[in-house]
């Protein structure tokens, strides 16, 4: 969605809000309303998660309600189903890499310059 769009609509015609939880940072705030349009907007997401993101883009639903929401509790589950597959078929050697990885040092995402500025 472009910030251009003086309605605040999705594509649907539903208003858009960005995420603003007290418990979170404003920066986290942002990348998690970033995240969800991308969920929202991925083609091969599954359809649970995608509205799962539209509920929280538009306000219906808080993020702390989410897992106490049976539609919110099934879409984490389908949307991570996958992710557990590919965990289950990966080598002792993968997964730790995986764990040891940090966004924030990867100069290929802008880690370094991103860093820079939160300090």
């Amino acid at each position: 969605m472009s910030t251009g769009n003086r309605n605040n609509a999705d594509p649907l015609g539903e208003r858009e809000y960005p995420i603003e939880d007290k418990n979170l940072t404003e920066d986290q705030n942002q990348h998690l309303t970033d995240s969800l349009r991308k969920v929202r907007d991925m083609p091969n997401a599954p359809a649970a998660l995608k509205d799962l993101a539209r509920q929280l883009l538009s306000g219906r639903m808080e993020l702390k309600d989410v897992l106490d929401s049976p539609s919110g509790h099934r879409a984490l589950g389908e949307g991570l189903a996958p992710l557990r597959e590919q965990w289950r078929n990966m080598s002792p050697q993968e997964r730790q890499k995986v764990r040891d990885y940090d966004p924030d040092e990867d100069p290929k995402r802008g880690g370094a310059e991103r860093d820079k500025r939160i300090r």
